[in-house]
C-alpha cells in the first residue's frame, strides 16, 4: 500500500467525486481512478459506489477512510518533518486555540514565529477541546492551546501546564451592576456561557455552589470569541472569564471586571500533544513562540518586567 494511493482515497472521499479530487491534487482523472482502483484491488473491496453524481463511500470505504485519515496526514507530516531537518525552508504547522490563548498570546508569538520561518505555512483553529482532540489524536493537528481538562484524558495525550490565571466577571463598561462587590449579588443576573470549562453545567456550578449559594440560570451558551466579544460590549449579559483577557488589544477598551471581593480560581491554559510523537521543527517553533508569550504575559500580571 502506498502513501499516494492513500491520499488518493482520501481526497476522493472528501470531494465525493473523481472529477473534483483530480482538480484538488491536480492529477488527471484516469491516474486518479487508477490508483484508486489498485488500493482496492489490494484491499480486496470496492471502497466507494459510483454513481451519476459522483463517488460515494460504501460501508467498507467509511470504516476504512478514518484510518487511512491518520496514515495519510502522519506520512505527510513525516516527509515534512524529514524536510525540515534537511534544511528546508517551508514546512507546516497546524494548531488549535481556545480563545485565551488567542487573544493573549498569538499575535505576538505568530509576528516571531514568521521571522524565523517565513516561508512555513500557518493553519490555526479555533474551538473547545471536544472538537480540537480528534483532529489532534487523527494528526491534522500538531498541537493544542486549551483550558486543563477536568478529567484525565488518557495515556495518548501529554498535558503540559502553560498559564496559570484566575477567573473575573466580566461586563461593559457602565453595565448596571458594576457595583455589586460579592457573587450573591450576581444570582439572579443575565449570564452567558462560554463551554470553554467543559459541558455547559460545569461552568457556574463550582463557583457558586462552593459558596452555598443557588447556582445562575444562564439560557445563552456562546462558543464563538467574537460573538461573545460582541455580547458583553453591547448587551447586559455578564459571563466568568481569564482576567487576562481584559489586557487583550481586543478587549481592553470594551470590557472591563465586576471588583467582587471573591477570588474565583480557574483551570491552567495547557499544551495539549500526542504523547508518543514528537512535535516537527516548525511545530516546535511555534509552540516555543508562544511559551515565551506566557512567560511575558505571567510576569506582566505579576507586575514583572516591560515589554522587550
Amino acid at each position: 500500500m502506498k502513501f499516494n494511493q492513500l491520499r488518493d482515497f482520501v481526497a476522493v472521499a472528501r470531494a465525493g467525486s473523481i472529477h473534483q479530487a483530480a482538480r484538488d491534487l491536480g492529477l488527471s482523472q484516469p491516474a486518479l481512478t487508477k490508483s484508486v482502483r489498485q488500493l482496492e484491488k489490494e484491499l480486496g473491496t470496492p471502497l466507494f459506489q459510483r454513481t451519476a453524481q459522483g463517488a460515494v463511500l460504501n460501508e467498507m470505504g467509511r470504516r476504512f477512510l478514518r484510518r487511512a485519515e491518520v496514515a495519510a496526514n502522519e506520512l505527510s507530516r513525516g516527509q515534512d518533518e524529514v524536510a525540515q531537518l534537511l534544511g528546508g525552508q517551508g514546512g507546516r504547522v497546524a494548531l488549535a486555540l481556545s480563545a485565551t490563548p488567542s487573544l493573549l498570546f498569538l499575535p505576538n508569538a505568530l509576528k516571531v514565529f514568521r521571522q524565523s520561518h517565513p516561508l512555513a505555512e500557518v493553519r490555526i483553529v479555533e474551538g473547545l477541546l471536544p472538537v480540537m482532540l480528534p483532529a489532534l489524536r487523527d494528526s491534522q493537528l500538531d498541537f493544542v492551546l486549551a483550558p486543563e481538562p477536568a478529567k484525565s484524558l488518557g495515556g495518548e495525550f501529554a498535558v503540559s501546564p502553560m498559564f496559570a490565571h484566575q477567573r473575573a466577571v466580566v461586563c461593559r463598561k457602565g453595565h448596571p451592576l458594576s457595583d455589586v462587590r460579592s457573587l450573591a449579588g450576581l444570582v439572579e443576573a443575565d449570564w452567558v456561557l462560554t463551554a470553554a470549562a467543559g459541558p455547559r453545567s460545569s461552568e457556574l456550578d463550582d463557583v457558586f455552589r462552593s459558596r452555598e449559594l443557588p447556582v445562575p440560570r444562564a439560557n445563552v451558551q456562546c462558543e464563538s470569541l467574537m460573538a461573545l466579544v460582541s455580547l458583553l460590549a453591547n448587551t447586559d449579559l455578564i459571563a466568568l472569564l481569564p482576567e487576562p483577557w481584559l489586557m487583550a488589544n481586543v478587549t481592553a477598551g470594551l470590557l472591563t471586571k465586576l471588583d467582587l471581593d471573591d477570588e474565583i480560581g480557574a483551570p491552567a491554559i495547557c499544551l495539549i500533544q500526542r504523547k508518543n510523537l514528537p512535535l516537527t521543527p516548525v511545530a516546535e517553533a511555534f509552540s516555543n513562540a508562544l511559551h515565551r508569550e506566557a512567560e511575558y504575559l505571567r510576569s506582566r500580571v505579576s507586575g514583572g518586567a516591560r515589554r522587550r
